[in-house]
C-alpha cells in the first residue's frame, strides 16, 4: 500500500513539474503543440511562431524544477501546520524531481540549461558537445557505482539510470 501511496504523489509531483513548464512556454507567448508521457517523464513541444532565445529557453527548462520547489514548500507547511505524512511524502518527492531535473545532463531540465548558456556564449552547436559530453562521464559514473550498488544490495536502479543517459537519443528522453 505504501508503493501506492509514493506513486500516486510522484505522479502529482511530475504533473505538477511539466505544468510549471508549460506555464513558462505560454508566457512567453508559445503554445504546446503536444504532451507525450514516456516511461522516464514527459516530452512537451512546443508550438511557436518564432524560436525561444537562449534566455527564454532557460526560463522554460527553470520553470519545471521552480514548480517542484513551490510544491515542497506548500507541501511542507501544509504538513506542518495540518499534519499528515502523506505531505510530507509529496514534499519530499517533489523537491527530489527538481534537483534531479536540475542535474546538467542530456535531457533534464539542467542539460537544457546547460545547452542554451553554452550554445549562446561559445556559438551553436557548442551546447551539444558539452553536454553530450558530460552526460557520457556522468552515465559511467552513475554504471560504475551501480556495479557496485548491485553487489552490495541488489538493487540495479543506478544500473538502469546509465543506461538511459548512454542509450538516449541526444536531447530526447
Amino acid at each position: 500500500m505504501a508503493s501506492l501511496r509514493l506513486l500516486f504523489w510522484a505522479a502529482v509531483a511530475a504533473a505538477v513539474h511539466e505544468l510549471g513548464h508549460v506555464a513558462a512556454v505560454k508566457a512567453l507567448g508559445g503554445r504546446v503543440a503536444s504532451l507525450r508521457l514516456t516511461g522516464v517523464g514527459a516530452v512537451i513541444r512546443p508550438q511557436r511562431p518564432r524560436l525561444f532565445s537562449y534566455w527564454e529557453e532557460c526560463l522554460v527548462a527553470l520553470a519545471g524544477p521552480a514548480a517542484s520547489f513551490l510544491l515542497a514548500l506548500g507541501a511542507a507547511a501544509w504538513g506542518r501546520h495540518f499534519g499528515g505524512g502523506d505531505a510530507y511524502l509529496l514534499a519530499g518527492v517533489s523537491l527530489a524531481f527538481g534537483v534531479f531535473n536540475l542535474l546538467p545532463v542530456g535531457p533534464l531540465d539542467g542539460g537544457r540549461i546547460l545547452r542554451a548558456l553554452t550554445n549562446r556564449w561559445a556559438g551553436p552547436d557548442a551546447g551539444e558537445k558539452v553536454c553530450g559530453g558530460l552526460t557520457k562521464v556522468l552515465a559511467l559514473s552513475l554504471a560504475a557505482l551501480g556495479l557496485w550498488v548491485l553487489r552490495q544490495s541488489g538493487n540495479f536502479t543506478l544500473l538502469l539510470c546509465a543506461a538511459w543517459l548512454l542509450w538516449r537519443k541526444e536531447g530526447k528522453p
